[in-house]
């Protein structure tokens, strides 16, 4: 069907209609969408024109149309000017006016004859109220009509727009990065704003108003930012963006995040300093907040006053806090537990504030993956706090963000596009119980432990000196870092027992000896926390548990399919135990996620593949000395047994950390 120029839309209508009557202002017509023996459509036309159409027996205005061959558009005037439309408004208006004129004569002539009624009188006040309201309509079509015309407001907005648009491109300089989102670097400071974020925005209508001495509209701006958006993404080059941390291959760069500047501090092996522009460029999200100028020379161990973390776990703490500075390596999760009474949401804000303060340093835990990822795209640390659960879908979204990955959904108002989340980065949690359960996840997670604050102290004091030390703290975990740098190239791991975390193990060694320990007590921690891992996985799957069970009675082991083994097993089941498998193939999924801890304590659970029309699974003694599976995460056995979580069918061997050669001559620090 083809839309029907015509010039006022009601006419139109009731040239198709049948049974037409006119009653004052409205029509009546028999309705042609049923079979109509008296009129049941009522007709009108509205201030702007339209035809306004409404049938009595429920028919839809769009079946009413389509029966004469209309559309809904046919109701409408769009073929005719704004001064067109403006005039039906108008004779509308003046018409009502007359008649509430005559009303208003009629009873002040019925005043002077004598006592006017109470409905006399209640017409009089109507009236009156009703032609004041008038005058004000009619008013302001008059001032609309003396306004400059539409192109010319067009041609004021557009020469608006384009004096917006040159403003810009010569102060920034317009980019995308890999997902086409569009920056402005500012060539004066060096700042990077993403031109759809408010603070770009605000900098825009901000700094036009400045210098130009008007304010812009706000029609302009959204055509300039239109425009500027399509001369970044297509004319500009595609740079890297970061948040807070950049660099790789032992050359890192942590942003200072001060106002009206792009400093950063580059970290290298030996040494770090401040440059005023960075090669990397950073954009800073609305609650990033700035860092102190770090200090150089001082101590570490002042964190300890607000930080709750035991003396035999402040290595992985520490090492964790180092690690937070190179994003070109996969990053661990950090833990932390305790009972109520044990500062855990305080320790957290105080490690966080040492590299990525923010103006909410804890948040709720996550309701979604997108969640996680959206707070993940707009920080460098993600930390949430008094998390009890986290559900599968969110334990995996966590290892994406903390091992590298993105996220994509389709864009509001769009068919096709997405918006697409790629992020790496830290993430720590702090609650009462282990929230963590997910195997992969708790490969990656270093756990700590809080013990209960015995002696209560004022929080408020606490925090005034942290803050006062905050400088010096963010310089001494620097140097460290350096320091850590610098001896990274010599610190080895025996070739047989590398953990899934190779990278923070052996920077975590290295850590041990920049704070003048040796790797072998960072090692000691790190295979705590790791056998804690394995002691919690077989603690969350019913499955593993049962297995282990099993193979103590049946050590020789056994190859049968997952039904069988199930049914076998299922005497080994806890009691009412929820999470227990419904089929078979839940149980073999249950066995593959439990497999790698299981490897640790000497049971080997391998799927074998179809055999004899059925998917066989062997259960058997670990061999001692077989090669790992790639993506087993493999435990440095501790040499004290008393800490080794292992049964008899484990192997003994100890881990002899090589001594690491010696080392080099102390790092120079520069000084501020």
């Amino acid at each position: 069907m083809t839309h029907t120029a015509h010039g006022d839309p009601l006419d139109l209508l009731l040239d198709r209609l049948q049974g037409v009557k006119k009653h004052g202002e409205r029509y009546a017509a028999r309705c042609p969408a049923h079979q109509d023996k008296s009129p049941s459509l009522s007709l009108s036309r509205g201030e702007d024109g339209r035809a306004l159409v409404h049938c009595y027996t429920g028919c839809e205005t769009r079946d009413v149309l389509a029966a004469v061959g209309l559309e809904m558009r046919d109701l409408f005037l769009d073929n005719l000017s704004q001064d067109q439309r403006q005039q039906y408004r108008r004779n509308k208006l003046e018409a009502e006016r007359r008649f509430e004129r005559l009303i208003f004569e009629a009873a002040k002539a019925e005043a002077k004859a004598g006592p006017l009624s109470a409905e006399s009188t209640v017409r009089l006040a109507l009236a009156q109220e009703r032609l004041d309201q008038l005058d004000r309509q009619l008013a302001e079509i008059e001032a609309a009509a003396a306004e400059p015309d539409g192109d010319q407001l067009d041609d004021d907005k557009q020469s608006q727009a384009s004096q917006l648009v040159a403003y810009v491109e010569a102060r920034v300089e317009l980019f995308h990065d890999e997902n086409k989102d569009v920056f402005a670097r500012d060539r004066s400071t060096g700042e990077v704003r993403r031109i759809d974020g408010r603070q770009f925005r605000d900098w825009l209508v901000a700094s036009f108003y400045r210098d130009a001495g008007k304010s812009a509209r706000d029609q302009s701006v959204r055509e300039a930012l239109s425009t500027l958006a399509g001369l970044g993404r297509f004319n500009g080059e595609c740079l890297p963006v970061h948040i807070r941390v950049a660099g790789s291959a032992g050359r890192y760069f942590l942003d200072l995040a001060e106002p009206g500047q792009s400093r950063a501090i580059c970290i290298e092996a030996g040494r770090w300093h401040i440059v005023e522009s960075p090669e990397a460029m950073f954009t800073r999200p609305e609650a990033l907040q700035p860092l102190p100028t770090p200090i150089t020379g001082g101590s570490i161990e002042p964190l300890w006053q607000i930080a709750n973390i035991p003396g035999e776990q402040r290595l992985l703490v520490l090492a964790w806090l180092v690690e937070c500075l190179r994003p070109d390596t996969p990053f661990p999760l950090i833990e932390l537990m305790g009972e109520q009474g044990t500062a855990k949401s305080t320790t957290h804000t105080a490690l966080r504030r040492l590299l990525d303060p923010n103006a909410c340093d804890l948040r709720s835990a996550p309701k979604s993956a997108e969640d996680v990822f959206v707070g993940a795209g707009a920080s460098w640390i993600v930390c949430y706090e008094n998390v009890s659960h986290l559900s599968a879908q969110i334990q995996d979204a966590l290892c994406t963000v903390a091992t590298g990955g993105g996220y994509a959904k389709r864009k509001l108002f769009t068919d096709a596009d997405e918006s697409i989340i790629n992020v790496k980065r830290p993430v720590g949690i702090n609650g009462i119980s282990a929230a963590v359960t997910a195997q992969d996840l708790i490969d990656r997670t270093i756990s700590i432990e809080m013990p209960v604050v015995r002696e209560r102290v004022e929080v408020t004091g606490l925090w005034q000196a942290y803050e006062a030390e905050r400088g010096l703290l963010v310089g001494a975990l620097l140097d460290i870092a350096a320091k850590a740098l610098a001896r990274l190239p010599s610190v080895r791991l025996p070739a047989g027992d590398k953990p899934r975390l190779v990278e923070f193990a052996l920077l975590g060694m290295a850590v041990a000896e920049a704070v003048g320990q040796s790797g072998a007590a960072f090692i000691a921690q790190f295979t705590a926390s790791r056998q804690e891992s394995i002691a919690r996985t077989i603690d969350a799957s019913p499955v593993a548990g049962a297995v282990l069970e099993w193979f103590e009675r049946n050590p020789r082991g056994r190859r049968a399919s997952a039904k069988s083994l199930m049914s076998e097993m299922e005497q080994y089941r806890p009691p009412y135990c929820d999470a227990w498998p419904k089929s078979a193939k839940g149980f073999a999924d249950a066995m593959r996620r439990a497999a790698p801890a299981l490897r640790q304590l000497g049971v080997e659970c391998r799927c074998l593949g179809k055999i004899g029309g059925s998917v066989q699974w062997e259960i058997t003694q670990k061999e001692q000395g077989s090669n790992q599976c790639p993506e087993s995460p493999d435990v440095l056995v501790n040499d004290h047994p008393e800490q080794d979580i292992r049964t008899f069918r484990t192997s003994k061997q100890p881990l002899f950390c090589e001594e690491s050669p010696k080392a080099p001559a102390e790092p120079e620090f520069v000084d501020f």
